[in-house]
């Protein structure tokens, strides 16, 4: 193993992004951070985190931005957005990003990515499932991944994200009292902010490189069903009705991230997860 990483850039401190910086920060790494506005990239400052002003379809407008490829490892956490996302915009934006980072020498390379990338693929999915992606997101992703591993074959790392829930984010609140959704006996897949945040930063501290492909979710797969309908009761939601139908959707299975990175985790079931305070109305 080479010398200790000592400097990370998180680009894109949002949902994800800003506690994985903070947290890097307590680890004792000297951490870089972006936001699109300059206001914001300065209120990174007063959290530890050097804020530059970045916006990956802009890149040459953005301020700083030797600081933040000068890092050891860069950490690209930019979800395509879902109002106008133009795919093509978003995959050329990213590679460009991707690029950079390797003309500037970053020695490590961390892209966040989705299980969309699987597709409507039913049954097990482990890392090595064929992609079949059927979403424009998915099929970016996967444009994205691929550059990845052929820009850093070496130190390139793609980690594909389930469901992503915590804090306030929870999908039983956009599926409370709803009825009649479909596919009630499929499978959840979720992985907590919290796990997502330890797996990158043991991706870090262990340098895991040579074009890894890991992807993360819970150990438990409880039906749409059976989890929705407690999350929501839990919570005090009105509770939604399901469709009895499905059963064969995709089961995210990460034994092999686990094990690669002897990571054990902290909510091993979707149950596990603590839920979101709803302010009554």
């Amino acid at each position: 193993m080479q010398k200790p990483y000592k400097t990370v850039s998180v680009c894109g401190c949002g949902w994800l992004g800003l506690p994985l910086a903070e947290s890097l920060v307590q680890s004792g790494y000297q951490v870089f951070g972006t936001k699109r506005v300059q206001a914001d990239a300065d209120a990174l400052n007063t959290k530890g985190i050097q804020g530059v002003c970045f916006d990956v379809y802009a890149p040459t407008a953005s301020s700083n931005t030797d600081a933040l490829f000068s890092a050891d490892v860069l950490v690209v956490n930019i979800p395509p957005g879902r109002r106008n996302f133009e795919r093509e915009r978003f995959v050329n934006a990213m590679k460009s990003l991707i690029d950079t980072a390797k003309l500037q020498g970053v020695k490590q390379l961390i892209v966040v990515s989705t299980t969309s990338v699987y597709g409507e693929v039913t049954g097990k999915v482990t890392e090595e499932t064929v992609c079949v992606p059927n979403t424009e997101s998915g099929k970016a992703h996967l444009d994205i991944e691929e550059h990845v591993l052929k820009t850093f074959p070496e130190t390139g790392v793609v980690l594909r994200f389930s469901g992503l829930i915590g804090a306030e984010r929870h999908p039983a609140k956009h599926l409370a009292g709803r009825e009649g959704i479909t596919n009630g006996n499929d499978p959840v897949n979720l992985i907590h902010r919290d796990d997502c945040i330890q797996a990158i930063s043991l991706i870090i501290n262990q340098q895991i490189g040579g074009g890894e492909v890991l992807h993360l979710s819970a150990n438990a797969h409880p039906t749409r069903a059976e989890f929705y309908s407690w999350a929501a009761g839990e919570m005090g939601l009105p509770l939604p009705t399901f469709e009895l139908t499905g059963g064969e959707g995709k089961c995210i299975v990460a034994k092999g991230t686990l094990d690669k990175l002897k990571m054990t985790l902290k909510y091993p079931s979707p149950f596990d997860m603590p839920l979101p305070v709803v302010n009554a109305e």
